[in-house]
């Protein structure tokens, strides 16, 4: 990962004026990061947060903003996932000066992922994303504040919502990510905030580069390999190849959508059961077959299931029929949701 500023350092100079002094250096005029209003009427500076800084472009925009809008009592979280040698050191440590250059506070961990990804059997992308949160529940256990704020912006909505929508996920998948959502995680309830989800890559682009901001770049994000990246750097461009460039904004609009129509059906849950050790199979199959899969859903995730699809989603239901032969079905991973005495259960 290398260290890059964004900075226009050509300096342009025009005519004298007869009489007069030399015009002064004209710099590139500031952009503005425009966030909902939302978030400010919800999120008050005056509060205590969380901030997910990995040294990136995307989350040290977003760190610089809020400190501009007058958060002051940010903790940055940054966890070293120990991929990269002494690259994935520089980074911590990258962050940990930037944190006291804009005087908020700092909080760093390290993790193996590759040998948690190979203990988990989970690719190295979900076991990173599983001990960040985890990382981000034990500091939010010990600082006593639930709301954290990560970078992820209007470009990660649109990819996220087509590698869903490509793997088979359902309407609960197709939401991908929500700028306000909620994840239990080792038993705690993280409030997760995305000031950025509306603004796009460009725009983000323009405001590091008007603040000549420094920020890590992975090399990692440069190759081919890695699906994400397949699909920003050839699936995309051929989408809007065919459609338009305006294409990108349509799919923003219908995942925004889903994503309300989520939290509207999602309010309708009895959160504390589909987040019980057990579902009851008579009452749930009362439930409309919408509410049936979200509460399913729900309840998989509590468990600490990953990597959910429609197909698994669908096993789990048939368990709830009565004349149904099997009485268990298979979940990623080497588990297993079964069916006794009324009642479902994972094993």
């Amino acid at each position: 990962m290398n260290v890059h500023s964004m900075s226009n350092n050509r300096r342009v100079l025009t005519r004298p004026r007869a009489g007069g002094l030399l015009n002064r250096v004209k710099t590139p005029p500031k952009k503005e990061l425009i966030f909902d209003p939302h978030i400010a009427a919800h999120f008050p500076p005056s509060r205590r947060y969380l901030i997910g800084v990995s040294g990136g472009r995307d989350s040290v925009a977003l760190l610089h903003r809020l400190t501009e809008l007058g958060y002051r009592h940010l903790i940055v979280c940054h966890l070293d996932h120990q991929l990269r040698g002494r690259a994935s050191k520089a980074d911590a440590q990258f962050v940990k000066r930037l944190a006291a250059r804009l005087k908020v506070e700092c909080e760093l961990d390290r993790t193996d992922i590759a040998a948690l990804a190979r203990r988990t059997k989970h690719s190295i992308e979900s076991a990173g994303r599983m001990a960040r949160y985890q990382f981000f529940a034990r500091v939010a256990r010990r600082r006593r504040c639930r709301t954290i704020f990560l970078g992820h912006h209007a470009n990660d909505l649109v990819e996220t919502f087509l590698i869903n929508l490509f793997r088979g996920s359902g309407p609960t998948g197709f939401v991908g990510i929500r700028q306000v959502a909620r994840q239990t995680v080792d038993g705690l309830d993280l409030e997760i905030v995305r000031p950025l989800l509306s603004v796009w890559r460009t725009e983000i682009d323009a405001y590091v580069k008007s603040r000549r901001l420094e920020f890590r770049d992975d090399e990692t994000n440069e190759t081919f390999g890695a699906l994400r990246n397949r699909m920003r750097r050839r699936i995309i461009p051929y989408i809007e190849k065919q459609f338009g460039r305006k294409v990108r904004a349509s799919i923003w609009r219908a995942a925004a959508i889903a994503a309300d129509e989520a939290e509207w059906l999602t309010g309708l849950l009895d959160s504390e059961k589909a987040t019980a050790r057990e579902l009851g199979v008579k009452e749930l199959r009362a439930q409309p077959r919408a509410l049936q899969r979200r509460t399913i859903h729900r309840w998989l995730q509590s468990r600490d299931v990953t990597d959910l699809n429609f197909e698994t989603i669908e096993r789990v239901r048939a368990l709830l029929d009565p004349d149904a032969r099997e009485a268990k079905t298979n979940l990623p991973h080497d588990r297993h949701a079964r069916r006794r005495a009324g009642k479902l259960f994972i094993e």
